[in-house]
């Protein structure tokens, strides 16, 4: 045999070893395969939505900085007395000034 075939033979048997090496965790893989008692398990339902809570935890998070961000800028914005010339308004200042600096 050559050392090719000797290589797609040890390929091929990875292949097939290796969904027995990637199963799922011991609970996952026990709450699928208990069926036996009839009754609906909640385990498969309790992992989807502590998923859910993980995935939308960075989403809720880099929303309400966004939406406190926003909220500041149209405080400053409003707060700002409007160009009666017509010149454009400075940005708006987000920190306060420091003592002693003039404006």
């Amino acid at each position: 045999m050559s050392s090719r075939a000797k290589v797609l033979v040890a390929a091929m048997v990875a292949l097939a070893l290796l969904p027995a090496l990637a199963s799922a965790c011991p609970l996952c893989k026990d709450a699928l395969e208990d069926k036996t008692t009839g009754l609906t398990n909640e385990l498969g339902r309790g992992f989807y939505y502590s998923i859910l809570l993980m995935v939308s935890a960075p989403f809720l998070v880099l929303g309400g900085l966004f939406l406190r961000i926003s909220r500041m800028r149209r405080r400053a914005r409003l707060e700002e007395p409007a160009a009666a010339d017509g010149a454009v308004p400075s940005a708006p200042r987000l920190l306060p000034d420091p003592p002693g600096a003039r404006s």
